[in-house]
């Protein structure tokens, strides 16, 4: 490991408002501020919102920047890219916004039915693995122990793949599609999203790659599965 990662993972210790639950801890009980995230930490009954996979907490802080009234949590587990995010939430005393280093699969030991909005940006599409793609059906039922009523998943990708993959999974699925596009930049619905783009949209943008974006709902009580006639990776 090299000195620089070393020296964020001690300094990662220091922030306030960055969380490390050890995995064995999730496993064997709840993390303590489960289904207490606002009343608990952030003092107020305000949305959450959560990016899953944040990386270095850029789109979560931008949209805490962007809206004061509701509060936002990166995940991701790697601890060396949440130091850059902890360290601008603090140095800009952001109090809407707090980052967690977990596995998402252990996201139901750490928040209830309390989340109002998931955030997948950028997303790794795995080709190659299509059950470990965050929107696979084993990680959308973990999303709907979490989602309060009426919550909602924003995907944003620059992979057509991962893109039709999801909506061919939520349409055969009857899960309700609130926006969809397979060219963001191209579509009126630009104008209402917030204002944010990471270093690699940038990036893509910049290699002449089309943005896609999906928001949809999961049924509270149906479990999603994947059809056999799903989009499937290309062998």
């Amino acid at each position: 490991m090299s000195k620089k990662k070393l020296v964020r993972f001690k300094a990662n210790k220091e922030f306030e408002r960055l969380f490390e639950p050890s995995a064995l801890d999730l496993i064997e009980r709840d993390h303590e501020l489960k289904g207490r995230w606002n009343s608990d930490f952030f003092k107020n009954n305000n949305d959450l919102v959560l990016e899953l996979g944040c990386g270095r907490g850029e789109y979560t802080i931008g949209l805490a920047r962007l809206n004061r009234d509701k509060n936002y949590i990166g995940v991701d587990i790697k601890g060396s890219r949440l130091f850059f995010g902890a360290r601008v939430i603090e140095e800009e005393r952001i109090h809407n916004a707090c980052l967690v280093r977990s596995q998402i699969e252990l996201v139901p030991a750490i928040f209830d039915r309390e989340v109002s909005q998931i955030w997948l940006t950028f997303p790794d599409p795995r080709p190659d693995r299509v059950r470990r793609r965050l929107t696979a059906p084993n990680f959308l039922n973990r999303y709907r122990k979490i989602l309060a009523d009426d919550g909602t998943i924003c995907l944003k990708t620059d992979s057509c793949e991962l893109y039709e993959f999801t909506l061919d999974l939520a349409g055969k699925n009857n899960l309700e599609v609130l926006e969809s596009t397979a060219d963001l930049y191209a579509s009126p619905l630009k104008d209402r999203m917030p204002q944010i783009q990471t270093q690699y949209e940038e990036k893509f943008l910049a290699a002449g790659k089309k943005i896609c974006f999906l928001q949809f709902r999961l049924d509270r009580d149906v479990a999603p599965i994947r059809p056999k006639t799903s989009v499937s990776a290309p062998k």
